[in-house]
């Protein structure tokens, strides 16, 4: 279901927009805010896991390695 709602928008906004065939203005805005939504969204993603990783310690590459290498032998 659409909803209908009234914003202000910018002169330079509302340049891009004019320029805009009016039946498509609606879907356009509604795609620029969907996209808009997934990259802050993966913004925020990547925030908590950076958090994250500074709170667990560290591991070496060479441990890594034999996670690895453990991991193979034990599936054969």
């Amino acid at each position: 279901m659409s909803k209908r709602i009234n914003i202000m928008i910018d002169e330079d906004t509302w340049g891009v927009l004019a320029r805009i065939p009016a039946g498509e203005r609606s879907r356009t805005i509604n795609e620029a805010i969907r996209d808009w939504a997934v990259r802050r969204r993966r913004r925020d993603a990547v925030r908590e896991m950076d958090a994250l990783r500074m709170q667990l310690p560290k591991v070496s590459t060479e441990e890594v390695a034999m996670w690895v290498r453990d991991d193979r032998e034990r599936r054969r």
